[in-house]
Parts: structure tokens; sequence; C-alpha cells
């Protein structure tokens, strides 16, 4: 039998370590404390609701977010909506099943509960198709979810009439310092990968000196998201770099010392 539940101080640690895979290790303890402090802070200032699904024992098997459509952390433009930006599900529950756990499921539900008992019209959650594993859009399309335009990767579900979810439109414009490498990074806490990246990002800065110039942008910040329409987001003298995981520190010194070349 699987119940969920609200976040607790039972389960904190393990909705900070956010693994897919079920891998704990040292670096992904240590960068979980970065991930773990924002949540403690922020979740009630950002109307944040964090479900758990456990199983009889007391064992966690998954976990999801969801916040109102308004704060940043939805990276959507709209109303009477709860966002859900993140769904996590134990990863040996799900390798080579050919039937679903059910955990989502109940996680999903749980979110859908919670919306309509606030007097909300909806659920929205950005979803993907093809091979890319993250946040699939056929799992939320059996839930009832459907796409908002065929160019978009909003999906909802509503018991209301709305008015469609927007996403914001992406402006960043590079500005060069002379003589610098300027890397300019938009990221927030909310997410464990992206705390590993600003560390690595950091480090790496730090061994090149004076030659790099680190601009850091709070993406959770509703002013700098509004502004930019960035929520994570690497660049390195203006061009995109994106390895989908955390930037390797290796890869950061290749890709800036290339920069460093005449």
């Amino acid at each position: 039998m699987v119940r969920v539940i609200n976040v607790n101080d039972d389960y904190w640690r393990y909705v900070s370590l956010c693994t897919h895979i079920d891998e704990v290790n040292s670096e992904r303890v240590k960068t979980s404390k970065m991930r773990l402090a924002w949540l403690k802070e922020r979740t009630k200032a950002e109307g944040m609701v964090i479900k758990v699904a456990i199983s009889d024992g007391g064992k966690a098997l998954g976990f999801i977010h969801s916040v109102p459509i308004e704060s940043p952390l939805s990276q959507m433009i709209g109303s009477e909506l709860m966002v859900i930006p993140c769904l996590t599900i134990n990863y040996q529950l799900v390798f080579n099943r050919v039937h679903g756990t059910g955990v989502g499921r109940l996680l999903v539900q749980s979110c859908e509960d919670e919306a309509k008992q606030n007097g909300l019209k909806g659920l929205a959650v950005y979803a993907y198709s093809g091979d890319f594993w993250y946040m699939p859009s056929a799992f939320f399309q059996k839930l009832g979810f459907r796409r908002v335009a065929k160019t978009s990767d909003i999906w909802v579900k509503t018991w209301s009439d709305i008015k469609e979810p927007t996403s914001f439109r992406k402006s960043y414009e590079y500005h060069p310092v002379s003589g610098k490498i300027v890397i300019d990074y938009f990221w927030s806490p909310f997410c464990l990968t992206v705390c590993r990246e600003i560390r690595n990002i950091r480090e790496v800065t730090y061994e090149f000196g004076e030659k790099v110039v680190l601009r850091e942008y709070r993406s959770d910040d509703p002013e700098i998201f509004e502004k930019f329409g960035l929520f994570r987001a690497l660049f390195i003298n203006g061009q995109l770099k994106n390895w989908g995981y955390a930037a390797p520190k290796e890869e950061l010194r290749k890709v800036i010392t290339k920069f460093t070349k005449p």
C-alpha cells in the first residue's frame, strides 16, 4: 500500500537529494545541502507544496513539487493554476517494468486534490516527448493532461475554464568586458543539478583568476526571471553551453581555455 503525505522532517533529506537513480554519494550529499537550505527557507514563501509517496514501512518512493503559476519556479505566465515543476520516482521502482507502479499517478492526484481544495482551476506542467526521459508527456496525457498548443511543451489538466498559460519570452544580450572571459549563469538552488553546476562553475572560474568574470543571475528572483525569462542557462562569452547534466569541471576548463587563446 502506498500513501502520499506532505513532506516532514523524516523526508526532507530524501527530497533534497533529488535522485531518480537511487544514487547517494558524498558529492551529491554535499551538493544537496544547498538545495535543502533553500527549500526549507523558501518553500512557504513560494507557496510550494512538496508531497512524498511512502510505503507501509515508511520507505520513500518518490516526491512531487507544485507551485502557484505566479512563482518564477513555474516558468509560466498564467493564473489560477498550480504548476508541477518536478516529479521524481525511485529508479529501482520503474527500471525494466512493463507496467507502471502507480506512484506517479498518486503523486499527481494529490496535487490535483490540493489545487481543488484551494479553489484553483487546474494543473500545468512542462512535459516532453521523444526520447527525453524527464517529465514524459505520454505519462501526463494518460492522466488527462492536454497540450496547450502544437508548438508548446506546456500541458494542462483543468476542471474550469482558464486562459491558457504561456511561456516567458527569453531575453538575453551579451555584454562583454574588455580583456575578460565572461560567464553569465542563470540559476536557482531549487534544482540539485543546478546546485552542483554552480559549484563547478565557481571552482573553475576561481582557477582562472582575473581572466574570467562570473556574473550570476538568480532566476528564483521574480524580477530577474521576468526580465530574462531564463531559469537555467550558461553563457560563455555570449555563447550558450549546455551539457544537460551539471557542466563538468574538465569541460568547463577546456571551453574557457579555448577562449583564452588568441
